[in-house]
């Protein structure tokens, strides 16, 4: 499915890395040179594996907790009716949770020196009840002010993602490939007193292009992060997707990590005069994190 055009990678973020990076590359030649894993000849010698060394680390499973806000925007037209439901808010029309608990489950597997998988799961479930202030036309079905409406929205994301480490030192990493989100949610809106009610969902798969860096700093601290993101406009739907998190982890005894950090993912995806889609939908998770982090 394309994609509409997201905000750029955050200026902080970008600004991180290349700093990581400056520190990790600088020092003596001869220190540099060992620490890219090059010998005396041309031969590349991956960096000796270390317990405890995230980038020498072959698998590695996240479990994390975050507090995300989250902003959703939603648009459900009648079957057959191109932009004809009414654009609104889920957390200030319907009463969606703004602030919600959640969970995200991350795999890695190291294959081979330089070629990572990363495997995460994101699952969202949402449920609300508010009074209406203005008339929503929320599919086949119109809703009228002052009348109670309750709604669910169901978000699931598992993210597929490939890197290979174009540098790579004993102490640094940085890495570029491809991904894939499989992405699925259903909305339902109804108003009990009058018994309307609609549903309607969506899923997809949203490729991505990636770019992660890691920075052991000690032996025991170590910093991450990571953005995904591509956008695309079709004759018959527009959307895209991004994904950024940075954070910073301590090894408090191998192979246990723990951690704290930042994640944001933006999903988006609209029809242009396509009938047989359900509209417009607009979702944004944003928040601070803290994670555990077993590996090997």
């Amino acid at each position: 499915m394309p994609f509409e055009t997201l905000r750029a990678l955050p200026v902080h973020f970008a600004a991180i890395l290349s700093f990581a990076a400056l520190i990790v590359c600088s020092g003596t030649p001869d220190r540099a040179a060992a620490a890219d894993g090059y010998s005396a000849g041309d031969a590349y010698v991956p960096p000796t594996r270390e317990i405890g060394n995230p980038i020498t680390d072959r698998l590695a499973l996240r479990i994390s907790y975050t507090q995300a806000t989250a902003h959703t925007t939603l648009r459900i037209d009648p079957t057959g009716v191109p932009n004809g439901g009414t654009t609104f808010s889920g957390e200030r029309d319907l009463g969606l949770a703004s602030t919600n608990p959640d969970g995200r489950v991350e795999l890695m597997l190291r294959m081979g020196a330089r070629d990572r998988m990363r495997v995460d799961y994101l699952q969202l479930d949402r449920t609300g009840d508010a009074l209406l202030t203005h008339p929503v036309v929320f599919g086949n079905e119109t809703f009228l002010a002052n009348e109670e409406a309750v709604s669910s929205l169901n978000w699931k994301a598992m993210g597929f993602t490939y890197t290979h480490a174009f540098l790579q030192t004993r102490n640094f990493e940085a890495g570029a490939g491809l991904g894939v989100h499989l992405i699925s949610f259903d909305a339902i809106g109804s108003v009990p007193a009058t018994f309307q009610t609609h549903e309607t969902s969506e899923a997809g798969a949203f490729p991505t292009i990636a770019l992660d860096a890691m920075w052991r700093i000690s032996s025991r601290f170590a910093f991450t992060g990571r953005g995904q993101y591509l956008g695309d406009t079709l004759h018959t739907f527009s959307g895209s997707l991004g994904d950024y998190h940075g954070d910073f982890q301590y090894r408090w005894r191998s192979p246990f990590a723990i951690g704290i950090g930042y994640s944001y993912m933006r999903a988006s995806f609209q029809s242009v005069g396509h009938a047989g889609s359900p509209g417009r939908f607009v979702m944004s998770l944003a928040g601070p994190e803290l994670f555990v982090r077993v590996s090997f």
